[in-house]
């Protein structure tokens, strides 16, 4: 007896549904395994980008030691960063022989400059002693040479500290500094003396400390170079005001006065060293006060603005907030 099975015949709307829910799962998860592998991907871009960012602003700032430390790969931004490596190796070589080459120029010259002002002044004492004649015109003559020597080993001694500042080496030393105790200093060196010169130096500062990250010694020097110049310049019964205060970029010093000021084709290139508006004028000046003064306002990351004061010149330096 034979016993047959009745096979029931297959729906193809159901095999239908079956691989159209398979290739659905499928493809999902082809979406999500690639979303995943390219967010991975971009986050490690990302943080490629985020180094090469950091180390060209590091090298901006005068720090040519920084370096991204990516492995060469085989991919564009490990090629970039490679790249950026080599050539920050190779400036920060030209730019350390290029330092020290101007460094050891300035310190040989200083040295004979030196000797030359001591053999002048042994000189001078040994005319006086002599009591010539021609003492008296040998030893102003002799004097006059020992002035110029100074200025000369003064203004070495300024290029090479601006150098120095430059090159942002001197970031090290940065430490917490209260500019309100900055600006008391410089007042209580120079009222005194602005009051000899036959001027009023006015100072006006916050009772609360405006602190920033910075370089005293400096930033003291700074200032001092503002006060010098004004009066430098300025004629007897001149008012001087040396404020600082806090405002919405940060930490703000002005120095103000009512002498003759700087006219306005001038006001971007006082900043270059050596250079003097008057060239024939000969008032002690070196042509490097305010090339100092820029360069601390940017060691610091800040800026130096001049204006006229009508009559007279205004320096607005802004030091940035923490």
């Amino acid at each position: 007896m034979t016993t047959e099975i009745d096979k029931e015949p297959i729906d193809e709307d159901d095999v239908i549904d079956v691989l159209v829910t398979g290739f659905t799962l499928s493809g999902l998860l082809v979406v999500l395994l690639s979303s995943a592998i390219v967010a991975y991907m971009s986050k490690r871009n990302q943080e490629k980008i985020d180094r090469i960012e950091h180390v060209l602003k590091m090298a901006s700032e005068g720090d040519l030691s920084a370096r991204t430390t990516v492995s060469r790969q085989d991919n564009d931004l490990d090629r970039i960063s490679y790249s950026v490596d080599e050539m920050l190796s190779h400036l920060q070589s030209v730019v350390a022989a290029m330092s020290d080459i101007s460094a050891n120029i300035a310190h040989e010259l200083k040295t004979p400059i030196t000797r030359l002002q001591y053999h002048l002044l042994t000189l001078d004492e040994m005319l006086v002693q002599q009591n010539t004649v021609d003492s008296d015109h040998l030893s102003e003559q002799l004097a006059l040479a020992v002035k110029e020597s100074t200025r000369l080993a003064d203004i070495f001694d300024a290029l090479l500290r601006i150098s120095q500042i430059e090159s942002g080496q001197r970031r090290q030393r940065f430490e917490a500094v209260d500019i309100v105790d900055v600006v008391n200093t410089i007042a209580d060196i120079y009222v005194d003396v602005a009051e000899d010169a036959g001027m009023v130096l006015h100072v006006n500062t916050p009772k609360l400390p405006l602190v920033i990250q910075g370089d005293r010694e400096l930033l003291i020097q700074q200032l001092a170079n503002l006060v010098e110049n004004a009066l430098r310049y300025c004629p007897k019964g001149s008012e001087l005001s040396l404020v600082c205060r806090q405002d919405n970029e940060g930490v703000m010093i002005a120095m103000k006065d009512n002498g003759p000021g700087i006219p306005e084709q001038e006001k971007e290139r006082v900043f270059e060293r050596l250079y003097r508006i008057n060239k024939a004028r000969n008032d002690g000046g070196l042509g490097i006060g305010l090339s100092l003064v820029k360069a601390v306002a940017e060691l610091h990351k800040g800026n130096v603005k001049l204006y006229d004061c009508h009559p007279g010149l205004g320096v607005d330096i802004h030091y940035p907030k923490e």
